[in-house]
């Protein structure tokens, strides 16, 4: 399975953060940049990109909790950028680099996201807002709402008015950072902006609902 554009723009992101140290030269966009280091994934085989895939999402996991887990970052950056051909193939197979357990250690303090609770929240406040203006209408607002990003390019919405994700990667598995956050915060806000045009009291009918459309952390706690 190839990886997916929301994997590639977090190792493109991983790239530019340790450009220096990896030798690289950046000049121009982030996506020029590293270019060929990113057509390089294109070339490998099936089970070194399963293998990569499984890094990012440990990646992403562990960087949400701060400095908490450096060393096991570090070792899993070393280990995707040998992946890459970029760096001296670290010691450690990828076997020893594991999750630590939840049991023996300080439980982080905010709570760890995965894409399908949030793409459930926002197809709650989807349904709210088609009780009011229709189908067709909810399923313009979100295309419309959507950030000019490639980190969206597996989410798509349907004509039902309802915000999927098509991936060989189930949303269950995919771990939230607070980047990834960020983005879909700013297109929920977009989009209720965008309802609250034409149902100026659009909010209030959330707060009835019980459902909170400001912060996705906050709301989904």
């Amino acid at each position: 399975m190839p990886l997916t554009p929301m994997t590639r723009y977090y190792i493109r992101r991983l790239l530019a953060e340790r450009a220096e140290s990896l030798g690289l030269k950046v000049s121009g966009s982030d996506s020029e940049a590293f270019a060929e280091q990113l057509s390089r994934l294109d070339s490998l085989a099936a089970t070194k990109l399963a293998e990569i895939d499984l890094i990012v999402r440990m990646h992403q996991t562990l960087s949400r909790n701060g400095q908490t887990y450096n060393s096991y970052l570090v070792n899993l950056e070393q280990k995707l950028f040998a992946l890459m051909g970029l760096a001296a193939q670290p010691q450690e197979d990828l076997s020893d680099i594991t999750l630590p357990q939840l049991d023996s250690m300080e439980q982080p303090a905010a709570k760890v996201l995965t894409l399908a609770e949030v793409l459930e929240h926002f197809n709650k406040i989807g349904d709210i807002a088609q009780k009011y203006l229709g189908k067709m209408i909810v399923a313009n607002y979100w295309r419309g709402t959507r950030p000019y990003s490639s980190w969206f390019a597996d989410f798509t919405v349907t004509n039902e008015g309802r915000v999927v994700y098509r991936s060989y990667q189930s949303s269950r598995d995919i771990y939230l950072n607070r980047e990834q956050i960020e983005h879909l915060d700013n297109w929920l806000a977009a989009f209720v902006r965008q309802c609250q045009r034409v149902l100026p009291q659009f909010t209030k009918q959330l707060q009835k609902a019980g459902v909170g459309e400001t912060s996705l952390a906050a709301s989904l706690q």
